[in-house]
């Protein structure tokens, strides 16, 4: 990866960017959006999971009763009334499956590993969401930005329009001047209507990021400073792997999937369970109490596969097979990490040149325009030459908005490459983390 800067970029990177508001629809995001909140039951249900499969490395401790009546009535073959018994039961079962094999530990380690995988998929969803706001936030400003502009574009083509048809009237110029006037000015009149349904779909696409609704949307005014893409800071390669969420996960699976190796591997060793009961029983017969007494039964039981019709192999085969799909996995997610950043890096310093270059453009179109302005205000020219030269700067600037609106698009675009900002409003305390870069063959 061609990183700018040896330094990696800012966590809170929307902050860089200098609008307050922005920052301000972030923060929503991150508390409110409902994804985000999916996303978060998600990481919970997986913790439970975790919690169940350690759970089979300790005893299992319940408590066992029960109470029977007898009620025998009458033998008619010896001619004699049965007794009615009445016993009572209760007692303590304690069963455990000691892990020999550590068949139960590598269950456990699996688990971790997926609730772990989880936890960064939810953090990937808090960081599409932030750079969706983020997006959205830009192409609002943007489409405010080029309304205005051509509304003024369109103002400027009607003044000419309405020029042109005096100039026709005393004969100074031909319908021809004034047909394309007419096209010229329906045609700005026509931009106007797409940009009004970007500047809506923006405000109505961050009112639902924020967890709101979506009439609600017109109480989303950016800032009245235009904000500026900041300088990209890239960071090492390296530090990809302990920022995208992504990469966390596909190494957290990969850490399961080495886990459930071993898990599987220890399907040929034998097994131990151990049970104990202990309890008391009362009982009475015809009314008559024969007293309490105490019970304890304990068992121990040792299985090992003999022949199961190659189902343990089977197993083996299954682990193996996920296990290299999850180094492949993991291997492809780190080549695409980096495509993604090279792409965006790309894109960032090659729409910074063109913003760049159509900055220039549009100082130069507004200092012809005041040379214009001067001209026609000293009487050498008239007001048609003063309108085209507003009506050129104004198409320039347009130019001009739109690159800066990709730039900041493409920064977004970036610093979603790079995987940052997910730490900032992270509630998930990770576990400890599992050997990473197992071996295949471990």
């Amino acid at each position: 990866m061609t990183a700018e800067s040896d330094v990696g970029p800012e966590v809170a990177w929307w902050e860089s960017y200098g609008d307050p508001v922005l920052t301000d629809l972030i923060g929503r995001a991150a508390r409110e959006n409902r994804d985000v909140r999916i996303a978060a039951e998600r990481v919970r249900a997986a913790r439970a999971g975790a919690t169940i499969s350690r759970s089979w490395l300790l005893p299992s401790i319940s408590a066992v009763g029960g109470a029977f009546h007898a009620d025998t009535g009458y033998d008619a073959t010896r001619r004699q009334a049965l007794p009615d018994a009445d016993i009572a039961v209760g007692g303590i079962n304690v069963s455990w499956e000691v892990d020999l094999s550590g068949r139960l530990r590598a269950g456990a380690t699996a688990a971790e590993a997926d609730a772990l995988a989880v936890e960064h998929g939810a953090r990937g969803v808090r960081l599409m969401v932030l750079t969706d706001v983020a997006s959205s936030y830009f192409a609002l400003v943007g489409a405010l930005r080029q309304l205005e502009t051509v509304r003024a574009i369109s103002a400027a083509q009607d003044e000419t329009l309405r020029l042109v048809n005096a100039r026709h009237r005393a004969g100074l110029a031909t319908p021809f001047d004034v047909e394309r006037a007419q096209t010229d000015a329906s045609r700005a009149r026509a931009a106007i209507p797409p940009l009004e349904t970007a500047v809506a779909v923006s405000r109505h696409r961050i009112s639902v990021l924020i967890g709101d609704q979506a009439f609600n949307a017109d109480r989303i005014a950016p800032s009245i400073s235009v904000p500026v893409a900041p300088p990209a800071r890239a960071g090492q390669p390296a530090a990809l792997l302990e920022r995208r969420p992504d990469l966390l996960a596909a190494r957290a699976q990969l850490d399961a999937a080495n886990a459930r190796r071993r898990q599987a591997h220890a399907e040929w060793f034998p097994r131990l369970f151990v049970s104990a009961l202990f309890g008391s029983g009362h009982a009475e017969v015809n009314d008559f109490n024969l007293g309490s007494a105490r019970y304890t039964n304990t068992a121990a039981l040792l299985a090992m596969p003999i022949f199961n019709a190659g189902r343990t192999r089977a197993i083996n085969e299954i682990a193996e097979a996920g296990q290299s799909e999850a180094v492949l996995r993991y291997e492809d997610a780190i080549v695409r990490a980096l495509e993604d950043v090279e792409n965006a890096l790309a894109a960032v310093r090659n729409q910074r040149q063109r913003a760049d270059t159509l900055a220039g453009a549009a100082a130069s179109a507004e200092a012809a325009f005041g040379r214009a302005q001067s001209l026609y205000n000293r009487g050498q020219i008239d007001l048609l030459p003063l309108l085209d030269a507003q009506r050129q700067r104004l198409l320039v600037r347009v130019s001009a908005n739109d690159s800066h609106t990709q730039l900041l698009l493409d920064s977004v675009q970036l610093y979603k490459a790079l995987g940052g900002g997910w730490q900032v409003f992270d509630p998930i305390t990770a576990p400890a983390q599992t050997s990473a870069a197992a071996s295949p063959n471990s």
